[in-house]
């Protein structure tokens, strides 16, 4: 699997936990069955583990084959420990924001990566002035 479609899938899971974790309230404020059916427990802990995964494994491999920037490592790690912080530690009252905080900071991180890979990219295929 190529590095780009390790991001997009990053990119995709992390869009789909935020829109699971926001449509939740939502939705089970207004049917009941509903909520009961999104705030389905195995699916947020295959989410949550697999974020990981995916995640480090994309921004390891731009890291290491092409851009060598430490920062989609940094907003990651941010934000997987919001995204860890917000389902298991921080009181009701911060829980979505810090969810929501978390998954932007992990997309970010992914489009970074995209970013900066592209940039490298451009780079090896451009002519070398003559000296």
């Amino acid at each position: 699997m190529n590095r780009m479609n390790l991001d997009a899938l990053g990119i995709g899971a992390s869009l789909a936990c935020a829109v699971h974790c926001v449509a939740l309230p939502l939705v089970a404020a207004f049917l009941p069955l509903a909520g009961a059916a999104l705030h389905y427990e195995p699916l947020e802990y295959l989410l949550l583990g697999a974020t990981p995964v995916v995640g480090l494994l994309a921004l390891y491999r731009g890291y290491k084959y092409q851009h060598r920037r430490v920062r989609p490592s940094v907003l990651f790690v941010v934000g997987f420990a919001l995204l860890m912080a917000g389902h298991f530690w921080f009181p009701e009252a911060w829980e979505l924001s810090a969810i929501a905080l978390g998954a932007g900071l992990l997309i970010a991180a992914h489009v970074d990566n995209i970013r900066f890979c592209r940039k490298c990219r451009g780079k090896e295929s451009a002519p070398v002035a003559a000296e």
